[in-house]
């Protein structure tokens, strides 16, 4: 597995699957929020970011995944992170934001759950 970070994006039954590898940084975590951002002609029943391969990421990451988190409820549009790896879950226990975001074991669990949503993205949880 290369550390070069990889973002790859596809549509899959309504929903965004967002799968990103390597490592990020200041220098790269840019390339993850702009793949992340919600756009005005894309209305997705949700957006699935796969965490799995990701090797390394920094604040700069962790930015970038509040910052989608905030746009996607501002538009309604669910948000769930697939499969952080111990790296990127630690990052997140370690800042105490993992409960800011919708963790779920697998892509394909995402993506039952965000077609499940009701449209305004919002669970009854």
């Amino acid at each position: 597995m290369s550390d070069e970070p990889e973002v790859l994006t596809a549509v899959a039954a309504g929903v965004r699957i967002v799968r990103v590898s390597g490592e990020f940084d200041f220098d790269t975590a840019e390339e993850l929020a702009r793949a992340l951002a919600p756009l005005p002609h894309d209305a997705p029943a949700g957006t699935v970011l796969d965490l799995s391969q990701v090797t390394f990421a920094d604040s700069s990451f962790l930015h970038a995944l509040l910052r989608a988190e905030s746009q996607h409820r501002a538009v309604g549009v669910p948000l769930f992170l697939s499969q952080p790896n111990p790296s990127v879950l630690r990052l997140l226990e370690v800042t105490d934001t993992a409960r800011s975001f919708t963790l779920v074991e697998s892509v394909t669990a995402a993506a039952s759950a965000a077609r499940a949503m009701p449209a305004d993205g919002h669970g009854e949880g």
